[in-house]
């Protein structure tokens, strides 16, 4: 019998780890829920959401369900519960399109399939970093090619954790990417891709990742353009480097800024990282989050 309202857990995520950008990804310990409750019509609704765009997106995701799989899914209301942040850089959009199109496999009666909930929640997000980390969960690298969507999962690193900063002011993706140049130089490039390969090899060989990983998330190049529109993402870098982090990089288009930080440090460079943004008048919240195994998961 089917669930009368499947829910399913989806977790934040952040994504680009400085120079893997549009490719990599890292689930992280925070989450949202999304119920999804069939009606007998076609009409996808948010009853209360405080986002007017939650409806449109979520009849979006459940179109683009039926024309991949050929199958019928009817109308639905939409929930969205959580601790996932709007509009800052962890993937609050990622949770609602992998959690909607799961729920969508059980309304049609399809089993679970993450390849195909990925393959949907890539064509509506139009990224696919995102998505790959909140429905496969660790550290993921995915990429385009003739075939299709082919990604690598790896397990989130045992001897970090993330501090995160969350400023108190939203940034858009669309609007972060019509910032950035349509080519780049040639070392800017090669930089990019040498410090992607060294960060997917530190993920990925055995033993602790964070003295692989230091060094390794300076000067990525998307986040010199987008530092004019996340105030504080150099100073917060600095502060969090004086109290011991291995790294720290812009969480997706921003405003968060993520620290990569070994748990003894924690305390310390959410510490340091609080007091750069009070020093310039910004109360933005700052917090301790340890990175996800699990992507999205059926809890009812």
């Amino acid at each position: 019998m089917l669930a009368r309202m499947p829910t399913f857990s989806v977790p934040a995520s952040t994504t680009n780890l400085g120079h893997g950008f549009d490719c990599l990804g890292i689930a992280l310990g925070l989450t949202n829920r999304i119920a999804v409750e069939p009606s007998a019509g076609e009409a996808v609704v948010a009853p209360g959401a405080a986002d007017a765009g939650l409806a449109p997106l979520a009849a979006t995701v459940r179109d683009r369900c039926r024309q991949n799989w050929n199958v019928a899914v009817p109308g639905f209301s939409v929930t969205v519960t959580g601790e996932v942040p709007i509009a800052r850089g962890m993937g609050s959009s990622a949770t609602i399109i992998v959690g909607v199109a799961a729920a969508c496999r059980v309304l049609a009666g399809l089993p679970a399939d993450p390849a195909a909930v990925l393959d949907v929640a890539a064509a509506v997000e139009g990224h696919p970093d995102n998505v790959a980390a909140a429905t496969l969960g660790g550290v993921t690298a995915i990429a385009a090619t003739p075939a299709g969507w082919r990604w690598v999962r790896m397990a989130p690193p045992g001897d970090l954790v993330a501090v995160v900063a969350i400023p108190p002011f939203e940034v858009k993706t669309s609007e972060a990417r019509k910032i950035l140049p349509q080519q780049l130089s040639r070392a800017e490039a090669v930089r990019g891709w040498q410090r992607s390969a060294l960060i997917v090899a530190a993920f990925a060989l055995p033993g602790g990742a964070a003295e692989r990983l230091r060094g390794l998330f300076d000067d990525a190049w998307h986040e010199q353009y987008r530092a004019t529109v996340n105030p504080g993402l150099v100073e917060a870098r600095a502060a969090a480097a004086g109290a011991g982090a291995v790294g720290t990089i812009l969480s997706g288009s921003g405003s968060t800024v993520l620290s990569f930080v070994t748990p003894e440090r924690a305390d310390a460079v959410a510490a340091a990282v609080l007091a750069s943004y009070r020093g310039r008048g910004v109360a933005a919240r700052v917090r301790v989050v340890a990175f996800a195994a699990e992507g999205v998961t059926q809890v009812a």
